[in-house]
């Protein structure tokens, strides 16, 4: 248990059973908001597969990434050492 989790055990500790309960569930909203959070992500990145999966890009057989990149680079900054 980190020092912050001791320190609010210790808080919690004093409260009356009325307001623990209230903690709880401000704890439990909080955990599921983070958990819809990290679902929404997940979708975000699905769907962006989704998306480059469906455009179904071919790429000549002698394409070269790094020349491109180099080319793109030079084209928009001037000569890239």
């Amino acid at each position: 248990m980190t020092a912050i989790q001791q320190q609010a055990m210790q808080l919690i500790q004093q409260l009356p059973d009325d307001k623990i309960r209230a903690i709880i569930t401000l704890a439990a909203d909080e955990i599921h908001l983070m958990e819809l959070k990290k679902q929404e992500q997940a979708q975000k990145k699905k769907n962006a597969l989704d998306t480059l999966e469906k455009l179904d890009l071919v790429f000549p057989e002698n394409f070269d990434a790094d020349k491109e990149l180099t080319s793109a680079l030079e084209a928009k900054y001037g000569i890239v050492d």
